[in-house]
């Protein structure tokens, strides 16, 4: 029994946890009864503690935070970790969550998201204890009959954004807690559902919500016919669409998912040809811009991703290179990209070299919150996925069929 609020409580630990691991890795003595009579208490190393100095800072949920955000990030460690509920209800509040992303930083990737005809599939990233079963996420969508009546728009702070023709509504779906947030369309939104789904779709969105406690607001941009594109923010604190914003320059939106870099949304265009769409949130105004000056620039192979000082950046794989560009904005208000770091692949992936063909490679996704791009290198018949922390630069394999174009890998800490 742990001592946890004054009284005794019989906890029953989680498979596998051992006491000794919460104690080392948090650095704070885990306390235990030595008896029935209430008397001495022991830490998990022996040393005598009385009831009265031991009960006081586990009945604090501060203390707790503080010993639990100590834990390592994995996934299997918090939740191994929360043997009872009042430790539960620590780890689910705001703060906590707030605390653990200061003191962890960027989130691991737990898997991959992507569309299978009436189903948003999940697949795991992680190996074992870490491995989130492909069912615990995996949502149905719809029925058989309307399966070409949807996409998937991107994946961002633990939601994923699906869009609905038919039903003519924004999901957002929280694979954690199973909640289901719908958003219906602006009512004078009008595009062809024959042009809306097809290689080059002609609406894209993102969704903005830094803080639970905060409104949620979702961008939509969308191409209307072929002569204008428009953008407009619904926030949940008034429950409406804003006004249009909008330029005249007709333009093709593509499935690659929005990136948002501070306060301004990046779209990649397939028209006009090596343009990129701002839209800028402070000013609510759009604009377009130029791709760097460089030759192969495609969807299949970078994503639009922040770069340095606040400014937009793109990732470009050239297996075995990835190059790191920057948009660099001088006194004078001119722009200009710049490549700023190259990094060669080859010893990272450790991919012997083979006389049966070269290696080549595409890229599948982006996740935002982690900073890391789903890659696929591949030959003949031989297929490997693997996310690549940008700024680290550290790979992991991923085992999985990836056999599209565009993937929305999922970034998050988790506890279960």
């Amino acid at each position: 029994t742990v001592l946890l609020t004054g009284k005794k409580t019989s906890l029953v630990p989680a498979p596998h946890f051992h006491w000794r691991t919460l104690e080392t890795q948090a650095r704070i003595p885990i306390l235990f009864h030595t008896g029935d009579d209430g008397g001495e208490m022991t830490t998990g190393r022996g040393h005598c503690v009385s009831p009265a100095v031991a009960a006081g800072p586990l009945e604090d949920d501060n203390v707790v935070g503080e010993i639990l955000v100590r834990l390592s990030p994995e996934p299997s460690s918090l939740a191994r970790a929360l043997v009872c509920k009042p430790w539960g209800r620590v780890a689910a509040s705001a703060d906590f969550r707030r605390l653990w992303r200061d003191r962890h930083g960027r989130p691991p990737v737990l898997g991959v998201f992507d569309k299978r005809m009436t189903t948003l599939l999940f697949t795991p990233g992680l190996q074992a204890p870490d491995r989130i079963p492909r069912e615990r996420f995996s949502l149905q969508v719809c029925s058989e009959a309307a399966w070409n009546t949807w996409c998937v728009l991107g994946v961002r702070q633990g939601r994923v954004l699906i869009m609905n023709w038919t039903l003519r509504e924004f999901l957002i779906y929280n694979p954690f807690s199973g909640e289901r947030r719908r958003v219906s369309f602006p009512p004078d939104l009008s595009l062809p559902p024959d042009e809306f789904f097809d290689d080059a779709y002609n609406a894209n969105g993102a969704l903005l919500w830094d803080d639970e406690q905060s409104p949620l607001k979702l961008v939509l941009v969308a191409c209307s016919g072929r002569t204008r594109v428009e953008a407009r923010v619904y926030s949940s604190e008034t429950g409406t669409w804003g006004d249009i914003i909008s330029i005249p320059e007709p333009c093709r939106l593509t499935s690659v998912p929005v990136t948002v870099v501070g306060n301004r949304l990046y779209c990649w265009l397939r028209r006009p040809v090596n343009s990129i769409l701002e839209f800028n949130l402070d000013s609510q105004t759009l604009a377009l811009i130029t791709r760097p000056p460089r030759a192969n620039l495609k969807s299949r192979n970078c994503r639009i991703i922040p770069g340095e000082d606040g400014a937009v950046g793109l990732a470009l794989l050239m297996y075995p290179a990835i190059e790191l560009w920057n948009r660099n904005i001088n006194s004078h208000g001119v722009a200009t990209w710049v490549l700023r770091k190259t990094v060669i692949l080859d010893s990272i992936f450790d991919l012997a070299p083979s006389s049966t063909g070269t290696w080549r490679s595409l890229v599948l996704g982006y996740a935002e919150d982690a900073n890391a791009i789903l890659i696929s290198v591949y030959k003949e018949m031989c297929i490997r996925a693997f996310t690549v922390q940008l700024e680290s630069m550290q790979c992991k394999r991923i085992h999985g069929h990836f056999l599209n174009d565009v993937y929305h890998p999922f970034a998050s800490f988790y506890a279960a």
